[in-house]
């Protein structure tokens, strides 16, 4: 399925993952539970609590998940 929206909250389920097209700049920030981030072409892993940020300044792929340990996440993407 294909959303095109410019700001979405996602929950997030352990298990489960949601793939993200973002914007250059775009902004992801953790509301709830911890949610695990990694982009294509970068090698870092991002691990977002709530009230963490994260700035994609390249834009991409990137693919989300609530990490296991912690159970369901919500996490906030702004284009």
């Amino acid at each position: 399925m294909q959303i095109d929206v410019n700001e979405a909250r996602l929950p997030l389920t352990p298990g489960r993952l949601v793939r993200l097209d973002l914007a250059p700049c775009a902004r992801l920030r953790g509301v709830a539970g911890q949610t695990w981030v990694t982009l294509d072409h970068d090698q870092r892993d991002i691990v977002l609590g709530p009230g963490d940020e994260f700035v994609a300044r390249h834009g991409g792929r990137a693919v989300a998940t609530a990490l296991q340990a912690d159970g369901p996440a919500e996490l906030w993407v702004q284009a």
